[in-house]
């Protein structure tokens, strides 16, 4: 599973640069699959979460460090 540490999900290259999150729309919970979890923490050793952003074209799935940096970002474009 290659996942790449980006400072943020718009460095990613995989969101578009006109989304934009929407108020209270943001759900972050710990990373509860202990493999993906110990992958993460040997890339940037720390606290991480799984969050999900709702935007007005669309969401975002990633991982988030404590720091601010992403990984694992994908994009879901509402249809």
């Amino acid at each position: 599973m290659p996942l790449h540490l980006y400072p943020n999900v718009y460095a990613s290259g995989t969101v578009p640069g006109n989304w934009r999150p929407t108020t209270s729309g943001t759900i972050k919970y710990p990373v509860r699959n202990l493999a993906v979890r110990r992958y993460l923490r040997d890339l940037l050793p720390g606290k991480w979460q799984k969050v999900i952003k709702k935007g007005g074209i669309g969401e975002v799935h990633y991982f988030e460090h404590a720091s601010g940096q992403v990984a694992g970002v994908k994009y879901f474009p509402y249809a």
